[in-house]
């Protein structure tokens, strides 16, 4: 009776292709029918990645016939199956191809196995391994050094000066294939191909991504230890994960509150993470988002209460409705009115029987208080008194809305320490398309408002340190008398 790998091995001779295609940790002939199951319907049935998925995602599903596979750790261009094991257990952040961790670990080293066999010539010669320079510590020296190599080898063409992929030469790159490919945005580590450690980054430096303009820079910087001291400087730029939060809280101060975005007030807030996803639930659906990730700050002073909010976005964006060209938009969405414990409108920008209230804020009009009943039903509400100002620099909004605590009406909503307030966020980057319902949004999130500070603060302590100091003297004279009698 023959064996499982002895059957793999026939079919593979058969095929014409290398008996080698046959991993020692995997069975391509099982590897096939996992294939055609999890990875065929956007890799296709050849793994040309011409599945019938690909046309509607960005960036398009991996070519394997190509024998190009973008992350490595190998000095050559042939991966290590350990390599390929990873991007199926892990998956590529920022794109559609998820992590396959549920699936046995006998099944994805078959996978790895069967999708060698796809380019039998490059698997041929082994994977050398790639030696990294000796290590250096981050510091700010490193840092330092690392910054100024960013600038020396161009990295900014591409990335950005501050790292965020709004670099000038993005709009023309483009991938092995012919496809427009985005440069990663350094500020966000979590979303990085092939792993996002100090090791991983600099192998990415040192070893290039193919099929991408990534380019290998282990021979371009002046010492090899500058790989480490440019890594150091990659992961100063952002935090390793998201701040997310489920509850949203809005700080309380005494002061007046700035509209600048880039005052001093905001430097002291929290950062709070919303993570946003595509809408897909009606036509246009949005699959390939722009924007998922906003940070908010938030404070109200008991009169008046104002949102922070920083969002990433390449290009900045104004209407130009010859040119077919929308603008960035973003929107915080409350239920309109006050009262507590009310049902909520359908997140989805409401409906017609129940609004909801937008702060809304368009590039090159301004800031408005808008009525809602659906994406496409937008009514602005007459009076509007919101003040905003917007800062758009080196690939970054930051936008401030302001309005008073209480509102005139019952169009709009009231806030009120004590009162979880029901809020989403929409976002609409116009330079990738998005407009009306094609948009990233969030479903509801609690908010809630801090007790607002008042001076006794900083009466009561010190009085209640006076008073505590002249009774210990009191009891220690009447002490001291009793001690004479």
């Amino acid at each position: 009776m023959r064996t499982a790998p002895a059957i793999a091995l026939g079919v593979l001779v058969a095929l014409g292709l290398p008996p080698a295609a046959v991993g020692q940790q995997g069975d391509a002939a099982a590897g096939k029918g996992v294939y055609e199951r999890k990875c065929a319907l956007c890799h296709g049935d050849q793994g040309d990645g011409q599945g019938p998925g690909a046309e509607r995602l960005v960036p398009r599903p991996r070519d394997f016939t190509s024998g190009l596979f973008k992350v490595r750790t190998s000095a050559n261009q042939t991966p290590s199956d350990r390599d390929l094991f990873d991007v199926i257990t892990n998956g590529m952040p920022g794109t559609s191809m998820p992590g396959w961790s549920t699936l046995p670990e006998k099944d994805r080293w078959s996978l790895v196995a069967y999708v060698k066999t796809f380019a039998p010539e490059r698997f041929k010669e082994p994977a050398k391994k790639l030696e990294l320079p000796k290590e250096v510590g981050s510091s700010a020296d490193s840092i330092e050094r690392g910054r100024e190599m960013f600038e020396a080898i161009e990295c900014n063409k591409c990335h950005g000066t501050e790292g965020r992929g709004d670099g000038p030469s993005r709009p023309e790159l483009k991938d092995e294939w012919g496809f427009p490919i985005a440069p990663a945005n350094l500020t966000r580590r979590w979303t990085f191909r092939g792993g996002k450690s100090r090791t991983d980054i600099a192998t990415r430096l040192a070893a290039g991504v193919l099929g991408t303009p990534m380019p290998a820079f282990l021979d371009s910087v002046e010492k090899p230890e500058d790989i480490w001291h440019l890594t150091n400087y990659i992961v100063s730029l952002g935090p390793e994960e998201p701040r997310t939060v489920s509850l949203v809280t809005v700080g309380a101060v005494s002061d007046d509150i700035p509209v600048d975005p880039d005052a001093e007030l905001w430097k002291t807030q929290r950062p709070q993470d919303i993570v946003l996803a595509g809408q897909v639930i009606i036509e246009p659906r949005n699959f390939n988002l722009a924007i998922d990730l906003v940070t908010l700050r938030a404070v109200h002073n008991g009169r008046d209460i104002a949102f922070h909010l920083t969002w990433d976005d390449p290009t900045e964006s104004k209407a130009e409705p010859d040119k077919k060209v929308f603008a960035d938009v973003i929107a915080l969405q409350f239920p309109p009115g006050s009262a507590p414990g009310e049902a909520r409108p359908y997140f989805l920008m409401g409906d017609a029987n129940d609004p909801v209230y937008l702060l809304r804020w368009e590039q090159g009009k301004g800031a408005a208080e808008v009525t809602a009943h659906g994406p496409d039903t937008l009514t602005p509400i007459a009076g509007s008194e919101v003040a905003a100002k917007a800062v758009y620099s080196h690939g970054q909004y930051r936008l401030v809305l302001k309005r008073a605590l209480v509102a005139k009406d019952t169009a709009r909503a009231s806030f009120a320490p004590g009162v979880f307030t029901p809020v989403a966020f929409q976002a609409w980057d116009g330079g990738a398309g998005e407009a009306g319902a094609k948009m990233s949004l969030t479903t509801w999130y609690p908010l809630t408002l801090e007790e607002p500070r008042s001076n006794r603060r900083f009466v009561v302590p010190p009085l209640v340190a006076v008073l505590t100091f002249a009774a210990m003297v009191l009891i220690i004279r009447s002490a001291n008398r009793r001690h004479h009698l």
